[in-house]
């Protein structure tokens, strides 16, 4: 630990940096408004993104650059307009119920603690020097996203549209992009701990608010969730750094303060509370579940669908409540309303069904990834890889928090109000099953997430943590009744009550059993899992990077005069001298590189025959490219360059280039070939 604290020393102003740019302005946003500060801090990234995505259309509108200057000013309004909100509009009492006596509160903070410093370990373990580039699918163009942004000044959903090469503006999430890119320095620096702020900060904070508001009489599941979320592999290492998932990644971790809230609302809105809290506070809770969800869209649209599943089972309770109640009053009346809510249901489903607005996504084409039972020991115990590529060990099962969770699905029926959480477990269960296949009627449900495992596992983990706390919690609860019996009265009151103090210690114990007989929750599973795509072969052409290829694009990238253009195989290394040196580049990401561009279709191709087909230099001159980037071939991400790259490779360099930097393996050559006639 104390080895990895030494580490983090040189970039902790980068994730001060980050903190403030996630958590500040939507905490001074939310503090006049009294929800207190555990909400206050969990809801506060939220709030930012939707303040940043406002932000950043104005800033786009009026031709003002996008930078932490300009951030502070758009946040500056919405900060006063809440302090003086907050005068006439706040809450009368703080959304998390109060916690009773310094130990549970101590407990509480110790929880969130010691889950977000073993989750941050471990991704930091993974990740080595957060000055590596990734080398994952969609890392390598997020980092060109914030390089274009700094560039730029335009952060606005459709301002990051040169990215992705001709035709109109496309729509695309840039709540992560707005933020990270605020912080000055490296790219990739801020872009990889950003999953630190993200994955050990505002996931488990968010998960202690959630455990809250869902489970509100079990103070002790508030404090045991976020350590048992840290033993899961689905969230943050999986989506965030092996996915490489940025933008979705922080959407996932904005859906439990989320979902919190709309429980809280919820629960004011039934009637055992409706009468106590007066209607000014509902107002004000549904004005900052809306901004949430604004927050959630800007991050990715993808945390609005996974917060309506979630929160389904708890609406669908407090409509069965209310029905029961009305079903004694007025049969007919509650038979009517129950028959239409199903009828709204089944037009819901058709709606989705049938929509063409949605039709691409529901049928976006995805491989079978594992059928059942894989897919169920998948869900169930968080494995690390999918049993066709490698043939599960007893290690990677998740084990003892798998089978806690199952024990608190079956603990949740009898407690009040978590009832909901179980059925909002297997819920995600099922769309985890159903998107790793195989194709059926159904399966185009999980097309929100494009069909996608990785999306879906983490609000497993979410409803799962809870769940598995419940169980520990509920335990402990029964322990400490029949130890009070058994202590004399003197010692089971006062500020530190001795039973209390015992079945801490037990839980504890407990917990730290679980993290030691797993191996301290599958370490070495979750650095290599996080690892991944900042692991760099000595072999050149092996991964889109090899041993000290980025030490020479940024070296060589220096060299290059600022109007500089960079071509060359986008597999092999060419896209990160954007991301790494600024200098432009002509294939600016690995999906769909050549955009629908007959030029750079044509240099995919045909770049090596520059001094034969003089149609080769009209589209070197068309695309704008000054300068060749020449690596060994390779086959990263699946593309094997000699086939998929052929115009890269074999080029006669000896003619019609001037070499400008090399060493052993790669070289960045000047082209002369082509020059206009001046």
């Amino acid at each position: 630990m104390l080895h990895w604290l030494l580490e983090l020393l040189p970039h902790a102003l980068t994730v001060v940096l980050l903190v403030a740019a996630f958590f500040l302005p939507g905490l001074l946003v939310l503090l006049p408004l009294k929800p207190g500060w555990p909400a206050a801090t969990a809801l506060s990234p939220a709030v930012t993104l939707l303040i940043y995505l406002a932000g950043s259309l104005l800033a786009d509108s009026v031709g003002v650059p996008w930078n932490a200057a300009t951030a502070a000013v758009v946040a500056l309004p919405p900060i006063l307009a809440a302090w003086l909100a907050g005068r006439q509009f706040s809450f009368s009492t703080p959304l998390s119920p109060a916690v009773a006596g310094l130990p549970a509160k101590v407990a509480v903070g110790a929880g969130v603690a010691i889950g977000s410093a073993v989750t941050c370990l471990a991704l930091m373990r993974g990740i080595g020097d957060p000055a590596t580039a990734s080398q994952g699918w969609d890392p390598i163009f997020h980092l060109n996203v914030l390089r274009w942004i700094q560039e730029s000044g335009s952060a606005s959903p459709w301002g990051i549209a040169p990215i992705f090469g001709a035709g109109p503006p496309t729509y695309y999430p840039a709540g992560w992009h707005s933020a990270v890119a605020l912080v000055p320095g490296s790219v990739t620096e801020t872009a990889n701990l950003s999953s630190i702020v993200i994955g050990g900060m505002i996931w488990p904070i968010g998960l202690t608010f959630l455990a809250s508001a869902v489970l509100p009489r079990h103070p002790a599941a508030w404090a045991l969730t976020p350590l048992i979320a840290a033993s899961f592999v689905s969230f943050p290492f999986s989506q965030l750094l092996r996915s490489g998932q940025w933008p979705n990644g922080l959407a996932t971790a904005l859906v439990p303060a989320t979902l919190a809230v709309i429980v809280v609302l919820l629960r004011r809105l039934g009637s055992a509370e409706r009468a106590e809290t007066p209607a000014r506070e509902h107002v004000l809770l549904a004005v900052i579940l809306a901004a949430l969800l604004g927050g959630c869209v800007a991050a990715h649209p993808s945390a609005v669908f996974a917060t309506a599943v979630a929160v389904l089972p708890f609406v669908a309770a407090l409509l069965l409540s209310i029905l029961a109640r009305g079903a004694r009053r007025n049969p007919w009346r509650a038979a009517a309303a129950a028959v239409a809510a199903v009828a709204a249901a089944a037009v819901a489903y058709s709606v989705l069904a049938n929509s063409r607005l949605l039709a691409g996504v529901m049928a976006y084409r995805r491989a079978v990834r594992a059928e059942i039972p894989d897919s169920l020991h998948l869900a169930f115990f968080d494995l690390p890889r999918f049993p066709a590529l490698s043939p599960p060990a007893p290690d990677d099962f998740n084990l003892a928090v798998g089978l806690l969770v199952m024990a608190g699905a079956a603990v949740a029926v009898f407690v009040r109000g978590a009832r909901p959480l179980a059925v909002t477990w297997l819920a995600f269960v099922a769309l985890y099953v159903l998107a790793a296949g195989p194709e059926n009627g159904l399966r185009w449900l999980t097309g929100f997430w494009y069909k996608d495992t990785q999306r879906i596992a983490p609000f497993i983990a979410m409803t799962g943590s809870l769940l598995a706390a419940l169980a520990i919690a509920v335990l402990a609860r029964a322990v400490r009744r029949v130890v009070s019996t058994r202590q004399p009265s003197a010692r089971t009151g006062g500020r530190w009550p001795v039973p209390a103090i015992l079945v801490a210690l037990s839980v504890a114990v407990m917990v730290y059993g679980i993290y030691w007989g797993s191996g301290g929750y599958r370490s070495a599973e979750r650095v290599a899992v996080a690892a991944q795509n900042y692991v760099v072969s000595g072999n050149p052409g092996t991964g889109v990077l090899s041993t000290g290829e980025q030490d020479f694009i940024e070296r060589a990238g220096a060299m290059l005069p600022p109007d500089a253009v960079v071509i060359g195989d986008p597999f092999n290394g060419e896209t990160y001298f954007y991301a790494l040196t600024g200098r432009h580049v002509v294939y600016t990401q690995l999906g769909a590189p050549t955009a629908g561009s007959r030029a750079k279709e044509l240099l995919r191709t045909g770049f090596n025959r520059l001094r034969t087909d003089k149609s080769i230099c009209e589209a070197v001159l068309k695309v704008g490219a000054t300068h060749f980037y020449e690596d060994a071939p390779g086959a990263a991400h699946g593309s094997a360059s000699l086939k998929r790259w052929p115009g890269f490779y074999n080029v006669p360099t000896d003619l019609g280039f001037e070499r400008i930097a090399s060493d052993d393996r790669r070289a960045l050559y000047r082209i002369t070939a082509c020059r206009q006639p001046g």
